[in-house]
């Protein structure tokens, strides 16, 4: 069964094989550090997702879907957290979506490689 990731109700194109990198990042307190006898001192403020997500080849019309949708500043996104096993909503940005142009075919770009990276709010 396919990752399926929707960004404000619109169907992501599927990931290809292992093209789906969920992590979540520790966001520490400004006090976090090492301190002279090498134990690590601070607080955890937050946990944050982040999707980095490689899609199967896309035709120009899913590309276009794509660019739409990751567009505005913020959207939510609904994906299964490994957590929980079960979907979740958070509210995320992209970082930069980068569309390799495979070849053209009457006239029209084929992309594989197309990447992005989507990071909690």
């Amino acid at each position: 069964m396919a990752a399926s990731i929707t960004v404000d109700d619109v169907a992501m194109p599927e990931p290809k094989l292992n093209g789906l990198k969920i992590t979540r990042n520790k966001i520490w307190s400004k006090n976090a550090g090492r301190g002279a006898d090498g134990t690590m001192t601070g607080d955890i403020i937050a946990l944050k997702w982040k999707l980095e997500i490689e899609f199967l080849p896309l035709t120009d019309t899913q590309m276009a879907t794509l660019e739409k949708a990751l567009e505005p500043a913020f959207f939510n996104v609904i994906f299964r957290s490994p957590k929980t096993g079960k979907n979740i909503t958070v509210k995320m940005y992209a970082g930069d979506l980068t569309c390799p142009v495979y070849t053209y075919t009457n006239g029209k770009p084929r992309y594989v490689g197309v990447t992005v990276s989507l990071i909690e709010k």
